[in-house]
């Protein structure tokens, strides 16, 4: 069964001079019409496995190397929009201003933790000859390719523009990153907790996604709001963790962390802090349901920050 859900997944093979997502969070393409070809012909699941171009600009420990794997967006947006400043620097210092203009977005990245040359990994697809190809345009690796593939070790990094992964992830396979995760053990007997009582912050979640499909509107009825949970937590972070938990991985959507207060005595305070906060929203904006709400930005921060005075604020970026 595993092997056949693997040949499932198809996987495409692109040659690049490194694998930084965390500065460079799109894949590039200098040919508009090579961008749209990907775009037209990619599928749900489809990953890159990039390796690196055997040229001088890619560092000698990493030329034929199988890098790193990608699961991007299949929408058009430019080098621009998914780079950081450091990286666009980087490319106009080299002289490559002008080249992978054209992009599609990265959501997710593995970096392969183990050095292996492609030849081991795509024997059938790989060629020498057809280097410049696969660079240019990336090609389709086969099944039996595909399973090897996906075995290989990998740790996931973070990417420009996405929420950032959290220090320590494991290393696991590709396999086991798209498999479903295994559920936790039933244990019994008697428990006991204590509750203690410390620092609590207020926070606004944002959700990012396709607000119409959400919520069943028109897009030019949303054009200009956000949806937003509110509340109050110990740890926002990990508040927001939570709600993305019952997202799929390979989803489109997440919560992202927005604002945050600076942190109250205790719980009682900011669960009255965000009693007013509520009201507010409330007053102010469209209600959908709980501690969700829809309005414009720019209002939902301001409403935020008054209610943070107490304990003034800070944003988290």
């Amino acid at each position: 069964m595993e092997q056949v859900e693997l040949k499932a997944k198809r996987v495409w093979l692109k040659a690049f001079w490194g694998f930084d997502p965390g500065e460079d969070g799109y894949l590039g393409f200098t040919l508009e019409s090579d961008r749209d070809r990907l775009i037209a012909q990619w599928q749900p699941g489809d990953l890159v496995l990039i390796y690196g171009a055997a040229s001088e600009e890619t560092a000698r420990e990493n030329r034929r190397q199988a890098l790193g794997f990608l699961e991007i967006d299949p929408i058009a947006t430019s080098d621009v929009a998914r780079s950081s400043a450091l990286a666009m620097k980087r490319k106009i210092d080299r002289g490559y201003r002008d080249r992978w203009t054209y992009a599609v977005p990265v959501k997710r990245a593995w970096r392969v933790e183990r050095r292996i040359e492609v030849k081991y990994v795509a024997p059938d697809t790989y060629d020498r000859s057809a280097g410049r190809i696969i660079a240019k345009q990336g090609k389709l690796i086969t099944d039996d390719e595909v399973v090897r593939a996906l075995a290989l070790p990998v740790r996931a990094v973070s990417v420009f523009g996405e929420p950032p992964v959290e220090n320590g992830e494991e290393i696991e396979t590709m396999s086991d990153a798209y498999h479903p995760s295994r559920g936790i053990a039933p244990t019994f007997g008697p428990r006991e907790i204590e509750i203690v009582d410390g620092p609590c912050y207020l926070y606004m979640h944002v959700f990012e996604g396709d607000l119409p499909s959400m919520l069943g509107r028109s897009p030019a009825s949303l054009s200009d709001k956000i949806v937003v949970k509110i509340g109050y937590s110990n740890d926002p972070t990990r508040r927001c963790g939570e709600l993305n938990l019952g997202i799929p991985p390979a989803a489109r959507s997440r919560w992202r962390e927005e604002l945050k207060s600076r942190p109250f005595k205790g719980a009682s305070e900011a669960k009255a802090a965000e009693d007013q906060l509520k009201a507010s929203f409330d007053r102010s904006f469209e209600s959908l349901g709980g501690e969700f709400f829809l309005g414009r930005r720019e209002d939902m921060s301001s409403k935020f920050i008054s209610a943070c005075a107490a304990a003034a604020f800070t944003i988290k970026a």
